[in-house]
C-alpha cells in the first residue's frame, strides 16, 4: 500500500521517479509494421524466379509456354501468371513465406478450377515443394513434388513428380527450363 501511495504522490508532483521512462518512442499510426516489406532473408529465397520467362521442355527444347512472375504486397508475395503453349492453358499461383511455420506456401489454380496447395523450403540451393492433393476429376489421392532450381547460366529448371501410392514411388510429370526474356 505504501508503494502505491508513493507512486501516486510522485506522479502528482510530476516526478520522473514514479515510473521508468521508455527510451524507445511509441510507434506512430503512420509507421509501417516492423516487418513491412518482408525484409528477412527468407523472403529473398524465391526472388530468383521473379521476371518474364519463356519456358521450354527440358527433354526436347519444345516451347511449353510463357510465365510472368512478379512481386506484390511490398515484396511479401509472389504472383505467377502462366500461359501454356497449348491454346487456352492458363494458371496462376500466389507464393508467400510464412513466418509462423518457416515454410513457403504456393497455391496454384488453373483454367480447370483445380487448385493445389504446395508447402516447401529452400534446401541445398533449390526451392522444393510438396503437396498432398486430391487429383480431379478422378478423386484419387496423390502426392506431388515440385522443384525450382536456379542454374549458373541464369536459367531455372522446374520439375515435378507425382505419386499415387502415398509417396513410395514417384513418376515425373514435367521438366521445364525457364529462360529470361530479353
Amino acid at each position: 500500500m505504501r508503494n502505491i501511495i508513493v507512486a501516486i504522490a510522485c506522479t502528482a508532483a510530476g516526478s520522473e521517479l514514479a515510473w521508468p521512462q521508455s527510451t524507445t518512442p511509441a510507434p506512430s499510426a503512420q509507421d509501417p509494421p516492423a516487418n513491412y516489406g518482408c525484409p528477412g532473408p527468407e523472403y529473398q529465397q524465391f526472388k530468383f524466379w521473379v521476371g518474364e520467362w519463356t519456358v521450354a521442355r527440358a527433354d526436347n527444347g519444345k516451347h511449353a509456354g510463357v510465365n510472368k512472375v512478379e512481386l506484390l504486397d511490398a515484396g511479401c508475395s509472389i504472383l505467377e501468371s502462366w500461359t501454356s503453349a497449348t491454346p487456352g492453358g492458363t494458371g496462376h499461383s500466389i507464393n508467400v513465406y510464412d513466418q509462423a511455420d518457416g515454410k513457403w506456401h504456393q497455391t496454384w489454380v488453373d483454367m480447370t478450377g483445380d487448385q493445389v496447395h504446395y508447402i516447401g523450403t529452400w534446401t541445398n540451393g533449390k526451392m522444393e515443394f510438396r503437396a498432398d492433393d486430391m487429383a480431379t476429376p478422378q478423386k484419387q489421392k496423390v502426392v506431388l513434388t515440385m522443384t525450382f532450381e536456379p542454374r549458373a547460366d541464369g536459367t531455372i529448371r522446374q520439375s515435378g513428380t507425382q505419386s499415387t501410392d502415398g509417396g513410395k514411388a514417384f513418376t515425373p510429370t514435367f521438366d521445364l527450363v525457364y529462360t529470361r526474356k530479353k
